[in-house]
């Protein structure tokens, strides 16, 4: 039996991802979606078969069957996983299993095989210069660029990350594994980037932008989100690395706006950026 099509799954960052069947196995099929996405793809792919827990022998990622090229357009097939992601389970979750949650996070960091680069201030002023092309010129967006150009980024640490660690990129199956999935390159890999993202679902509830929240999930995000915090806070120096990780959360949320599409997404954004200003002044004056 030959490879069946059977439904678009998703599809973004440049990619679709589609369900398929050959004779008893379902897979999942990730595609660039352009030629000059292949190279991007291969690097992401990269990322995946590298992947190794560090302290988590539950955690996983997909197993790779095979890479391929069609029409000029790199592909790779991967295994089908029947799980739940972390942000519907946010949902139902106890609260007392939270601190767990965290936990393996903070463990799946790589804090300590982190290197500070002479170039890294660089790189991400480059990045936000090239985002004042991209923007609606409002007030909102061009001041949040500015703010971003005041801020030294020199510090951040240079890491392995998984690169868009959002709730919808974790997956939970029924035995309490937990998969990574959908991992991307960037300008510029850190640990940091890997807990802004966290932060975009748990502080600023990017993956429950098209639903209404109900309070008990508000509440459970908050205590995941305060519990992130505590532990990046007692680190060396904590409230400063607080600190550049809101910095680059805001850097994250400006890299959305020139690919909103939908009033939804754009209400988000002007409320993310006001939330984040206000995060950002508090702890800069405190």
């Amino acid at each position: 039996m030959s490879e069946q099509f059977i439904k678009n799954l998703s599809g973004h960052s440049g990619c679709e991802i589609s369900l398929f069947r050959e004779n008893d196995l379902f897979f999942v099929r990730k595609t660039a979606g352009r030629p000059d996405y292949n190279k991007r793809l291969r690097i992401q792919i990269a990322k995946q078969v590298g992947y190794k827990s560090s302290k988590n022998s539950n955690i996983r990622v997909p197993q790779i069957y095979k890479t391929g090229i069609q029409d000029g357009i790199f592909y790779f097939d991967m295994e089908y996983l029947n799980c739940c992601t972390m942000a519907k389970y946010m949902e139902t979750v106890s609260i007392k299993e939270i601190p767990a949650f965290v936990e393996w996070v903070v463990n799946e960091l790589h804090i300590d095989d982190s290197v500070v680069m002479p170039e890294t201030n660089e790189i991400f002023q480059k990045k936000i210069k090239s985002l004042y092309n991209n923007i609606p010129t409002e007030d909102i967006y061009i001041n949040a660029l500015k703010r971003l150009e005041g801020f030294n980024f020199s510090e951040i640490p240079y890491s392995k990350c998984h690169g868009d660690l959002t709730l919808e990129n974790i997956l939970l199956d029924v035995k309490g594994n937990i998969y990574l999935i959908d991992f991307l390159d960037s300008f510029f890999d850190s640990w940091m980037i890997d807990v802004a993202k966290l932060l975009q679902d748990l502080e600023l509830q990017w993956s429950y932008r098209h639903e209404e929240i109900s309070s008990n999930l508000e509440l459970r995000l908050a205590v995941a989100r305060d519990g992130l915090i505590k532990y990046i806070s007692e680190l060396p120096d904590g409230n400063k690395k607080v600190l550049q990780i809101y910095y680059i959360l805001l850097l994250n949320v400006m890299r959305i706006v020139p690919y909103a599409k939908d009033d939804t997404t754009r209400t988000f954004l002007h409320n993310a950026i006001t939330k984040l200003n206000n995060i950002l002044d508090n702890k800069e004056n405190k």
